[in-house]
């Protein structure tokens, strides 16, 4: 009995984990971009913390969430924009989109106190992210579903840490300050 009472209590926790912002469409879509605008694909091609999502924003507007082996693209105006995670921590990106160019990322997920917690976003080059997704599922915001941007004191929060951190080591973010997408 305490055996189903244990398996019956994770499933509940675990659906509770699930996203409800994200809808699965039936075809992937075209990784390509258009001349006004720069493609973000955001990956996390892991199933560590699988059901935990990471919710993910454009300077605190939402743009979709990540669950274990899955993807999600969007279209970001050109010129310069924060990329936001947010789960028990936060992870920030900047950088200056430019129409026509794809932006790849890997999040990254690690053991956290109450739930899993990022350990931020990481460039990959074009065909290891082709290759990646192939394993994943894709997702795309709906945004009927009613989700939420960032909190703004939040947001402030994530941007005031990522420049203090790029600060006090820029060599930690060399590679995330180099991308400039493909």
């Amino acid at each position: 009995m305490k055996k189903w009472t244990l398996a019956i209590l994770c499933v509940l926790l675990l659906s509770g984990c699930a996203t409800s912002h994200m809808i699965k469409p039936d075809r992937q879509p075209e990784l390509t971009s258009n001349s006004n605008s720069a493609t973000l694909v955001i990956l996390r091609d892991t199933f560590f913390g699988g059901a935990i999502v990471i919710w993910n924003y454009l300077d605190g507007k939402i743009i979709g969430e990540t669950m274990g082996n899955s993807y999600f693209v969007t279209q970001v105006p050109a010129g310069p924009h924060y990329v936001v995670a947010v789960t028990e921590n936060t992870g920030v990106a900047h950088f200056d989109f430019k129409p026509g160019k794809t932006y790849f990322l890997r999040q990254g997920i690690i053991m956290g106190v109450w739930r899993a917690r990022t350990s931020g976003y990481y460039p990959v080059p074009r065909q290891e992210a082709i290759d990646a997704i192939k394993k994943c599922t894709y997702y795309e915001y709906d945004p009927k579903s009613g989700g939420q941007d960032m909190d703004a004191e939040l947001y402030k929060t994530a941007v005031s840490e990522y420049e203090a951190g790029i600060k006090e080591s820029p060599e930690s973010y060399k590679e995330l300050l180099n991308y400039d997408g493909v």
